[in-house]
């Protein structure tokens, strides 16, 4: 029997049922879409609508919740072979608006229990690419070594996304559990805000000056997605790329820029110049933005 092809990516992260509310604010909204976000696997789902074959490791539990996350992820196309589910924890739920208002129930959630053992028996070494958000390092210790130790192993390219967020378990301490993925990672995603809140002290330094300040801690390319505005980043040789973004009315943001770096990671992975993944990555994130959904599969 002839052994499967190795995924082109990997990616370990927390995914949570989330239910958006269509008409107004959380609190009022007679209308909702039910659906599920999660960085790493928004990204999976991107790439794998482009063709590739995706693995998504994590922890759901064993509710209701996760099997709808599971459901939907298994219809995208992407192997959930390395999904653990758990009888004892939730999985964590997202309840946000189109305004900007969002809340959460996942402390204590499944995902935040994943631990470097859930990595035991994933092919990480043969995978094209992994992939990793600062999310799972911010929601546990255990996710946080977990992130590392798939970054360790890999045998590919090595993809982080800082996704810097406040609230999380480990937000306020944000440089010291983030610097690990920034020094393990061959290319990092980060906005001109989350590289200073990683790097610390950094003045006034701008874009270019932040990337190579980032780029000197280990990754040899660094991209600054900058949401409507386009896209910046640094290639391994110094240069420095600009993209200039289009005009564009979001309706929902949220996952826009998860869906940037698959376009983006898609194009570098086929041997795409970066200013080419810069413009693909701008137009998966501009898809997004302007449905409904972290994954924009719906409209209001």
């Amino acid at each position: 029997m002839t052994p499967p092809a190795p995924f082109d990516v990997v990616a370990l992260g927390e995914t949570m049922l989330s239910l958006i509310a269509l008409e107004g604010p959380l609190e009022t909204s007679p209308t909702f879409r039910l659906t599920h976000g999660g960085a790493e696997s928004n990204a999976c789902v991107a790439l794998s609508r482009l063709g590739l074959r995706t693995a998504w490791v994590s922890r759901l539990g064993l509710d209701a919740a996760g099997d709808r996350v599971a459901d939907a992820l298994r219809g995208e196309g992407i192997d959930l072979t390395w999904v653990r589910r758990d009888p004892e924890r939730p999985t964590g739920l997202m309840f946000r608006d189109l305004q900007g208002a969002v809340r959460y129930t996942r402390s204590g959630s499944a995902a935040s229990c994943i631990t470097a053992d859930d990595l035991d028996d994933v092919p990480v070494e043969d995978a094209t690419a992994v992939f990793v958000t600062g999310i799972t390092a911010l929601i546990g210790d255990g996710p946080g070594r977990a992130a590392a130790r798939l970054l360790e192993r890999a045998g590919g390219l090595r993809v982080v996304d800082l996704n810097v967020r406040p609230g999380l378990w480990g937000s306020d301490r944000a440089p010291r559990l983030l610097r690990p993925l920034l020094e393990r990672c061959d290319v990092v995603f980060g906005t001109e805000a989350e590289l200073r809140a990683v790097l610390g002290d950094t003045g006034s330094a701008g874009g270019a000056e932040l990337a190579r300040e980032a780029r000197g801690l280990g990754p040899g390319e660094v991209v600054l997605p900058r949401a409507a505005a386009g896209a910046a980043a640094l290639g391994p040789d110094d240069a420095w790329y600009e993209h200039a973004g289009r005009p564009r009315e979001d309706v929902d943001p949220v996952g826009a820029g998860d869906a940037f770096d698959a376009g983006y990671l898609h194009e570098r992975l086929r041997g795409g110049p970066i200013p080419d993944a810069l413009a693909r990555g701008a137009s998966l994130g501009a898809g997004v933005a302007t449905a409904v959904g972290d994954t924009g599969d719906g409209r209001p």
